[in-house]
C-alpha cells in the first residue's frame, strides 16, 4: 500500500513538473489592469515562437493567440464586446474564451490557459484549443488570386524566353460619371477615348477593351492601410468580403489582361473626375504590394492619358495621373497625355463637345500619344525592360 503511494505521489510530481515547464511568465499583475489586452511572445513546447493576446476582463485573465486566422491582424488591439474579441484590420470576431468564432463556420484561433502565481501572470504554452481557418473567399475573388499567381509565375519564367509576338492590347477606362439613365449626352473625354482605341485596333493592329467605371458597382476605400500596411491586402479586402464588389474586373484587366492601359478623365474642379479617385484609392493594394511584399504586380505596362474640360488645368491633371501610374510600376511613352480645354471663361459647357471635334489638333495629338504607348509597350517587352530593373542588385 506504501508503495503504491509512493508511485502515485511520484507520477504527481513529475506531471507538475511537466506542467511548469510549459508554464512561460509573462508580467506581474498589475501591468494588465481591468478593461486592458497586451501582446506577448512566448516560445512554444517546441521552442518555436509565439504571439499570444491576454485580456482583463474583471479581473478574470484569457489569452488566445494574436494573430487573427484572415490575415494575421493583432487581436490584442481589438475591441472586446461581451467576451468576443473584434480583429482591428478587417473585422473577424473571436471568443476570447476559447478562441471559437462568434459565428457558427467561422475561423477559430488557439485558447490557452492563464495561471496567476504569486502575483504574476503565466501562459501555458500547450494551447487548450487548437484554431483552424476554414473560411474559403468567394469564387471571383479565389479565380482573381490564383490568376494573378500564375501570371506571376508566368512572368518569371518568361524573362528566359523568347518573347512571343503577339498583338498588344490597349484598355481603356473612361472615368466619366455622365449618367446616361437620367439624360444622356456626350462626353468629350469618352469620345476622345474612343477615338483612341479605334485608332490603335484599325491603325496599329491592336487588341482593345474598355471600361466605363460608372457601370460597374465598387465600393470606396475604407482605409485599411492606415490601420496597418499589412491590412491593405492584395486582392482588396473589400473585394473579398463584398461578392457584388466588381473591382475585381479592373484588377483582372489591368493586371494580367493589358499591355497598355489609356485613362481617359474629364476635368472636375481643376481635377480628374470623382470616379477616378474612387477607382486609384481601390488601387491601393496593388501599390502596396511592393512596400509590404517586395511583390510587383505590374509587368511590361505602359499608361497613357486623356485629359479634357470645359476650363483648364490639364497640367495639373497630368502630374496626379502620372505620380500615381508611374507609383503602381507603369512606364510611359513619348508625349504621355494629350489635353483639351476651353479655358477659364468658358462657361458655356454645353458646346465643349462639339468645340471638341471641330478640334484637328486634339485627334492628332490622340494618334501621337497612344502611337507612343504602342512603341514603347513593344521596347519594354522586347528588352525586358522591367525585369531588368527589378532584378537588379
Amino acid at each position: 500500500m506504501e508503495i503504491m503511494n509512493m508511485d502515485k505521489f511520484t507520477r504527481n510530481t513529475r506531471t507538475n513538473n511537466k506542467y511548469n515547464r510549459n508554464l512561460r511568465y509573462l508580467c506581474p499583475i498589475e501591468d494588465l489592469p481591468p478593461g486592458q489586452s497586451r501582446s506577448f511572445s512566448i516560445s512554444s513546447e517546441k521552442g518555436t515562437e509565439i504571439e499570444i493576446a491576454v485580456f482583463n476582463v474583471d479581473g478574470k485573465y484569457y489569452c488566445i493567440s494574436n494573430r487573427c486566422q484572415h490575415k494575421g491582424g493583432p487581436l490584442s488591439r481589438g475591441i472586446v464586446d461581451e467576451r468576443i474579441v473584434t480583429c482591428p484590420w478587417h473585422g473577424w470576431k473571436y471568443s476570447i474564451i476559447d478562441g471559437k468564432s462568434a459565428h457558427k463556420g467561422g475561423d477559430s484561433v488557439n485558447s490557452y490557459e492563464i495561471k496567476v502565481i504569486n502575483d504574476k501572470l503565466y501562459a501555458n504554452a500547450i494551447p487548450i484549443n487548437t484554431g483552424h481557418r476554414v473560411t474559403e473567399p468567394h469564387k471571383a475573388y479565389a479565380e482573381l488570386e490564383n490568376s494573378v499567381k500564375e501570371y506571376l509565375n508566368h512572368m518569371d519564367v518568361d524573362t528566359r524566353l523568347k518573347v512571343p509576338n503577339k498583338k498588344i492590347r490597349v484598355l481603356g477606362i473612361s472615368t466619366t460619371n455622365a449618367n446616361d439613365n437620367v439624360a444622356p449626352r456626350n462626353s468629350t473625354s469618352e469620345k476622345s477615348l474612343l477615338y483612341a482605341l479605334d485608332y490603335v485596333k484599325k491603325k496599329l493592329n491592336a487588341e482593345t477593351a474598355m471600361i466605363q467605371l460608372r457601370d460597374l458597382h465598387f465600393r470606396h476605400c475604407e482605409g485599411y492601410y492606415s490601420k496597418n500596411a499589412k491590412a491593405c491586402i492584395f486582392p482588396c479586402s473589400i473585394s473579398e468580403m463584398d461578392k457584388e464588389d466588381q473591382m475585381i474586373e479592373i484588377y483582372r484587366q489591368v493586371i494580367i489582361w493589358a499591355d497598355v492601359v489609356a485613362i481617359a478623365t474629364p476635368i472636375r474642379w481643376g481635377s480628374a473626375s470623382s470616379l477616378y479617385y474612387q477607382m486609384i484609392q481601390r488601387m491601393n493594394c496593388v501599390q502596396n504590394q511592393i512596400i509590404t511584399h517586395d511583390t510587383y504586380l505590374i509587368r511590361d505596362k505602359v499608361a497613357a492619358f486623356i485629359i479634357t474640360g470645359g476650363q483648364d488645368n490639364v497640367q495639373h491633371v497630368a502630374g496626379e495621373l502620372m505620380s500615381f501610374w508611374s507609383q503602381l510600376g507603369f512606364v510611359f511613352g513619348k508625349f504621355p497625355f494629350v489635353g483639351w480645354s476651353r479655358g477659364w471663361y468658358a462657361e458655356d459647357t454645353e458646346n465643349n463637345y462639339d468645340k471638341m471635334n471641330s478640334s484637328q489638333q486634339m485627334y492628332r495629338d490622340i494618334k501621337r500619344t497612344m502611337h507612343g504607348a504602342i512603341q514603347m509597350s513593344k521596347l519594354i517587352k522586347e528588352n525586358r525592360y522591367d525585369e531588368c530593373i527589378l532584378n537588379f542588385r
